[in-house]
């Protein structure tokens, strides 16, 4: 409950997540005021964890056959319809990061969406619904909460939630295969064509996952051509370089396919990250300096997909360190590293690298004349 009165009811779907499942509802306990959760099979006792766990809030606890995620998200949806103001959907291997429940303003919003940590990268998801509006999940894999005459979505600052990746479906090796012959067969009969650039792009995301390079490569570049939000065209065509990269493409197409993705989406500096590291590992350091210059104009987004905090804050500068001084720009490059060292932001193991590139920078400056010389 926050500070208003307002309630929230934790709405799940789960199997076999026992190792997990108590870390996740001892995330979000201190903010619920009942719960809703569907298991669709487990067998290791998940169920028993749920009840134990949560016995002292009132909830409910549904088992249900299992058809896909669109379909079970909606079910537990409408299980959860009339319990509180608010629902909280969350997967069972992540955590919720909260201040002060109290401190949680006044909702007035449909919907909201969270800050998601994601190892390195951050983007934000639509994770609290009015429970009150019909509400509903659609796609066969990766699917997303729509809901008819809905207003749109605004950013709860006061909540993140923290992705651990180590739930049932992370542990088994033959997860991203399986997605991926979800989304090819989903694709054979899909007629929609958002869903249909949808689908292109989480499977090329699977085949990646499963280390299928030159797949993913090929979906990846076919996602964008497909249009719909400029993002996921910015993110396929970076990918695509990555993979391409991998793969052991051409120099110069592999350099062009970063440049597709910043030319895409030049609010992004990623790709610009990407090129100018390629080429210092290339030894093409002019190329790299110059790249990493031009990413080094651009502010780190608010809100953006699969976000990568570190190139803007110290990555691109790290790149640009180098680049600048093996092509030459001494001063530029002790400064880049001088201002890395200040940002605070730096692991013990990169800081002393970044030393030592400041000295070696230092060391090649022209000496200055002293007075009276």
């Amino acid at each position: 409950m926050n500070k208003v009165g307002q309630t929230f009811c934790l709405n799940m779907i789960v199997k076999n997540e026992a190792p997990v499942i108590r870390r996740c509802l001892d995330s979000v306990r201190p903010l619920i005021d009942r719960w809703m959760i569907v298991d669709t099979g487990s067998t290791d006792g998940t169920q028993e964890i749920i009840r134990s766990e949560l016995s002292r809030l009132p909830g409910e606890l549904h088992e249900r056959p299992w058809r896909n995620f669109a379909h079970n998200r909606t079910e537990a949806l409408q299980l959860a319809r009339g319990k509180a103001d608010y629902t909280l959907i969350i997967d069972a291997d992540d955590e919720l990061e909260i201040g002060n429940p109290e401190t949680i303003p006044g909702l007035l919003a449909d919907s909201y969406t969270v800050e998601i940590n994601d190892t390195a990268t951050v983007y934000q998801r639509t994770q609290l619904m009015r429970n009150a509006l019909p509400w509903r999940y659609e796609g066969v894999l990766h699917e997303y909460p729509t809901c008819d005459g809905a207003g749109p979505s605004e950013l709860l600052s006061g909540l993140r939630i923290l992705r651990n990746h180590d739930g049932a479906r992370r542990k088994d090796p033959q997860t991203y295969r399986r997605d991926a012959e979800v989304l090819e067969t989903a694709l054979k009969t899909e007629t929609d064509p958002f869903l249909l650039a949808r689908y292109r792009f989480y499977l090329a995301q699977s085949f990646r996952d499963c280390h299928e390079w030159e797949k993913a490569a090929e979906h990846y570049l076919t996602r964008a051509k497909l249009g719909f939000w400029q993002e996921e065209v910015f993110f396929s065509l970076y990918s695509a370089a990555q993979m391409k990269e991998r793969l052991g493409h051409p120099d110069q197409e592999v350099i062009d396919t970063f440049l597709r993705a910043s030319d895409a989406l030049p609010t992004r500096a990623e790709a610009l990250y990407g090129a100018s590291r390629f080429c210092r590992n290339k030894k093409r350091y002019s190329e790299g300096y110059e790249m990493a210059k031009r990413g080094l104009q651009i502010s780190m987004p608010s809100d953006a997909l699969f976000l990568e905090p570190w190139i803007y804050e110290t990555g691109l500068l790290d790149e640009f360190s180098i680049n600048a001084y093996w092509s030459g720009h001494h001063r530029e490059s002790l400064d880049a590293s001088l201002k890395m060292l200040a940002t605070g932001r730096l692991l013990s193991a990169d800081m002393q690298r970044v030393v030592a590139n400041a000295r070696f920078a230092a060391d090649a400056l022209p000496m200055e004349a002293h007075p009276g010389s």
